[in-house]
Formats: structure tokens, sequence, C-alpha cells
């Protein structure tokens, strides 16, 4: 799994500063398309201001463009990093959650939920991808528990780093479920 730490850009996020950390993460993407991490944690951002843009009061951000910017991304990574397992798990999961940022179509939400499965299937040891395929499926309640015992148990080492990225998966498996 990617070391998500990116000081620069965990700094922009955690000051709210979505627009500067949106043109950091692209001048880099724009530099080295190749770099996995970088198509990740950019898509991460823009999915993360839609998403959050009412709960956090998010203003002073083209909402339009950031869209423009996920979909954009989304489709490079399905040209690019489709046998990746950390895109498959991370867009899988903003997908499956949230379809409706990625495109008109009904079927984004299962295109993200098979993604999680590729994922899943790639590295089935890994607690993260598997915790995320299992969650996929409604009436799992018994297997997540376990799954979620041993996602906890790697939680700080899969996501270090003070980012929107690390921080969003710390709080929603760490503290959210009780078990």
């Amino acid at each position: 799994m990617i070391d998500w730490q990116w000081p620069e850009v965990d700094i922009l996020e955690n000051q709210g500063e979505w627009n500067k950390a949106k043109v950091l993460l692209l001048q880099h993407w724009n530099e080295n398309p190749n770099d996995i991490k970088t198509v990740i944690r950019l898509g991460f951002l823009s999915w993360y201001v839609l998403v959050e843009e009412g709960p956090l009061d998010i203003k002073g951000v083209d909402f339009d463009e950031i869209e423009t910017v996920l979909r954009e991304v989304t489709n490079y990574g399905f040209n690019h990093f489709y046998t990746n397992e950390d895109f498959l798990w991370s867009f899988g999961y903003m997908i499956s959650l949230f379809p409706n940022y990625f495109g008109d179509d009904d079927s984004w939400e299962q295109k993200g939920k098979t993604m999680l499965k590729k994922a899943y299937e790639l590295c089935p040891d890994e607690p993260v991808y598997r915790y995320t395929y299992f969650g996929s499926f409604p009436n799992e309640e018994d297997k997540l528990k376990e799954e979620l015992r041993q996602l906890r148990a790697v939680l700080e080492e899969r996501f270090p780093g003070e980012g929107i990225l690390s921080d969003y998966f710390k709080s929603v498996w760490g503290f959210v479920h009780n078990v």
C-alpha cells in the first residue's frame, strides 16, 4: 500500500486551502502523469471536496471544475492503472459510495464494487482491501466485525500522515463503528 504522506499537500488540506492543494496536485500530475500516488491523492481531494461541501461548509471552490478534475483523473486512472490494486481500491471505494460524481450512468456503482473486488482478488490478505470489499455487500455484519478488528490493527501503518485521505480513513474506520 502507498505511503499517503505528502507534507506540502497535507498542510494545505488541513488549512482548508482546497484550491491551493488542487493546484499543487495538478501541477505534479502534469509533470508526473504516471505517479499513482498523485492520481489517487488528486482524485481523493476532488471527491472529498464534492462530498463534504455541505457538511464542512466549503466555500470559494469551483465545484464544477473539481468535478471535471475528478472525472479526468478517474478516466486517466482507468486507462493507465486499472490493474493497480491501490487505484482499484481507492477509486472503487469513492465510486461505490457516490457514483453520481463519476458519471450519469447508473452502472457506476457496480463499477465501483467490481473495482473493490479486483483489488481484493489481487491482494486478498490486505485488511484494507478485504474490509472495503466485504463492506460492499449488504447483511455482512458478522464478517465485517472480524475484518474491522484486523483493519484497526493496521490503520496507523496503512494511513500515516495528516492529509485528508489518511484522516478520513482513520476516522471512518477507527471510531465510527463500535466492535
